[in-house]
């Protein structure tokens, strides 16, 4: 009965359609699932993968829903399709359909059973914000029961599952829903008695004692900020971590200084554990994002932490000084 419900709101948008489709022959759920990812991913190959499907099943669920339309609606282009006219109506219809089948059928959140959700998240945002912030969420959310995992790969949301990411980078691909939690900037920290031995001066500064990490290289000169004057830098040879908490954590301990973002050390600089020296003059182009797939957004579990993942942060940007997304 809800299939047929589908059915009936995919026709009743798509007027050019009707006249073609073949009410005897209704192509499959799961045929109409492998047309919304190959759409979504603008690839049949992409939409085999994350459907844990062979090439030619996927091929064949789309002649299906095109044999039942009438209409041609991918355009082939070697390894990537595009949807033509009649594609794009029935995708943007059908995906509301998907959607809210997905929720009729979330059993968890209609029980009052525990919901869910996995969290990925970089390391060194997950001890530096999100660990803090536990106990407030789970009074906030005492239904949704977390999975928390931690990485440094670039981690695909996995299909219809109810998970979200929090990464530092860019974001604003197809598919994904994104909520810029704040921006930052990039800070010269380093300890009070490694100032004591090599002052505050860059030029004085040893290449050896530059900290490095993997993915934030320091920049080609400082701008003239805090208590470093402007100045060309040697190219930095010290020790390089691919964690970027690690790297504060050693540049606390006197290992040398480092190029890092304001929002890790926060915390580090009211204990007096670090100092710092110079701060970028603009934000860096990269950002904290929360990230969830487009068809999985309105789950209750995906939709609740989202809103208070985006409230925590704005208290976060308060007390941390940063600049939080207004939009």
């Amino acid at each position: 009965m809800y299939l047929l419900c589908v059915y009936r709101i995919i026709g009743s948008s798509c007027p050019r359609l009707v006249y073609a489709m073949h009410s005897s022959t209704l192509p499959s759920l799961s045929a109409l699932q492998s047309f919304e990812a190959a759409a979504r991913l603008g690839s049949f190959s992409k939409a085999a993968l994350e459907r844990n499907l062979t090439h030619s099943a996927v091929s064949r669920h789309i002649q299906a829903v095109e044999y039942w339309c009438g209409e041609i609606l991918f355009q082939r282009n070697g390894p990537k399709v595009d949807l033509l006219p009649a594609g794009q109506i029935l995708s943007q219809r059908l995906g509301t359909s998907l959607q809210a089948l997905r929720l009729a059928l979330n059993l968890d959140a209609l029980s009052g059973a525990q919901q869910p959700l996995k969290v990925y998240m970089l390391s060194s945002l997950a001890h530096n914000w999100f660990i803090g912030q536990l106990h407030a969420f789970s009074t906030a959310c005492p239904q949704i029961s977390l999975s928390l995992e931690t990485g440094y790969e670039m981690v695909s949301l996995p299909p219809q599952s109810p998970a979200v990411a929090i990464r530092y980078g860019h974001f604003g691909r197809t598919g994904l829903r994104c909520h810029r939690l704040w921006f930052d900037h990039m800070v010269v920290v380093a300890a009070p008695a490694w100032l004591e031995q090599y002052g505050e001066q860059s030029e004085q500064w040893p290449a050896h004692q530059f900290l490095r990490h993997t993915h934030e290289p320091w920049p080609i000169r400082l701008p003239k900020s805090g208590l470093a004057k402007a100045s060309k830098l040697p190219e930095a040879s010290g020790h390089e971590f691919n964690d970027a908490l690690l790297l504060v954590e050693a540049a606390s301990q006197g290992c040398g200084i480092a190029w890092v973002r304001a929002s890790l050390v926060q915390r580090f600089v009211k204990a007096g554990h670090l100092r710092v020296l110079v701060q970028a003059e603009q934000m860096s182009e990269k950002s904290v994002w929360l990230v969830c797939r487009e068809d999985m957004a309105d789950l209750p579990q995906v939709r609740d932490f989202c809103l208070w993942a985006v409230m925590a942060a704005k208290k976060f940007c308060v007390s941390a000084d940063l600049a939080k997304d207004e939009h």
